[in-house]
């Protein structure tokens, strides 16, 4: 089963979700000392690419009886973070002012709070599963036009135009959706029919609307072992659903996010699928989980950036890699370029031994601030934003990596025919 839970699955099926208090501890920022491997082959890392700075956002400190928890969700381009406070109330980051704000509302606390570009509006779930927005000047309003009694967000278009999720009718199973903000009714998306396929959900959007990627849920039974199994699925123009496969003619594996329009949508595996057919994996790190083409990885995919040459997520990396006879996996963040393949966040030395369960891990729309937050191995709730800056490196022919970014090669996630899947440091 994915590592990553759905925020619909937890809400709409009952599975719990579980709060831990914060506390004060030392923040760690600003660690830019790169450790970054040097690739055998002579190709550009991630550093070369971009400098990486972060910081370690503050939380406030919290007591059994003075509950301050804040699960960091969204971020903005000028770095606004969009979180859920105790009892689910909407928090929000103010960089400026180095402050957390508190907005009081009975919001869902399993469902995350999406955050504009600017910063300036949010869409949350609230507990009766209806779908809010919410500005400064408007304050919380209820999105009009529903369609089913019970609607739960996921994920909002990079120009924060549509909103798409999963809801249903009481008594009957969870269907993917896609809702405008201009005042559109709610648009429920045909399930897939298959032998297996009870319900589905949708992931992300483009800023037309026009496309829709999510996943069919199949409960699947295994050696003794039930897990949901997630098919990805592609909807154009409300249409019927059309299962997404890879080359081998397989049904391939949970899709989540895609670039500003949806032409390459991205999926654990990892892989990625163009609109022209092109589809190629990703690439390795060389302390994650033993990988192959002929079976997809543990490689979680979270977010991607507008124009597609930056997506994040989570892989398991072997937290002994020095001891062969001992294998012990756990979870870390990772980001993959167009150019520089698959890169893990420790590398570009970003501190994480007191991380332990990692619940964000989402970019701003522009693609220069990455979000990563969970709670602590010691205790309490943590966040940190990693800064992206381009560095001026030029390529063949002068064009900017990262205005126009190259195809991957080979060996950093080119097309299947090319033959990919080659470790990537």
């Amino acid at each position: 089963m994915n590592r990553k839970t759905t925020w619909l699955l937890a809400s709409l099926l009952g599975m719990t979700v579980i709060a831990a208090r914060s506390s004060e501890m030392p923040l760690q920022t600003q660690w830019a000392v790169l450790q970054e491997p040097t690739k055998a082959d002579g190709a550009r890392r991630f550093s070369d690419l971009y400098s990486v700075t972060w910081e370690e956002i503050p939380m406030p400190y919290s007591t059994p009886a003075d509950r301050h928890d804040i699960r960091a969700d969204s971020i903005a381009n000028d770095g606004t973070i969009a979180g859920t406070g105790s009892d689910g109330v909407l928090v929000l980051w103010r960089p400026d002012s180095q402050t957390w704000e508190w907005l009081p509302e009975a919001l869902d606390p399993t469902m995350p709070k999406l955050i504009s570009s600017d910063g300036s509006s949010v869409i949350a779930t609230d507990d009766p599963y209806r779908i809010l927005t919410w500005n400064r000047m408007d304050g919380w309003q209820a999105l009009a036009g529903s369609t089913v009694t019970q609607s739960a967000a996921s994920n909002v278009s990079k120009n924060f135009r549509f909103v798409v999720g999963g809801g249903r009718n009481d008594g009957e199973a969870p269907q993917a959706w896609v809702w405008s903000l201009d005042g559109d009714i709610q648009q429920i998306l045909q399930t897939p029919i298959g032998d297996c396929i009870v319900a589905a959900q949708a992931e992300a959007v483009s800023n037309d609307g026009n496309v829709v990627i999510g996943n069919a849920l199949c409960p699947t039974e295994e050696n003794g072992f039930h897990y949901i199994k997630y098919i990805a699925t592609r909807w154009i123009a409300g249409g019927p659903p059309t299962i997404l496969h890879d080359p081998y003619g397989r049904e391939l594996p949970r899709v989540a996010a895609c670039n500003a329009d949806c032409s390459t949508v991205f999926g654990d595996g990892p892989w990625f699928l163009k609109s022209n057919g092109e589809f190629g994996f990703m690439g390795n790190i060389s302390d994650g989980y033993p990988w192959t083409e002929d079976s997809y990885g543990p490689y979680h995919i979270f977010d991607a950036s507008a124009d597609g040459s930056i997506v994040v997520g989570l892989y398991l990396a072997n937290i002994y890699p020095q001891n062969p006879n001992l294998e012990i996996y756990d979870d870390r963040p990772f980001i993959w370029s167009q150019v520089a393949g698959m890169t893990s966040l420790r590398s570009l030395g970003i501190w994480d031994e007191d991380w332990d369960i990692i619940s964000t891990v989402r970019l701003s729309p522009d693609g220069r601030l990455l979000l990563v937050a969970g709670l602590r191995k010691t205790w309490g709730f943590w966040a940190v934003v990693v800064h992206l800056t381009p560095n001026p490196v030029r390529l063949t022919g002068g064009h900017s990596t990262h205005a126009m970014p190259t195809p991957p090669r080979a060996n950093q996630g080119a097309s299947l025919r090319a033959g990919s899947g080659a470790v990537v440091d």
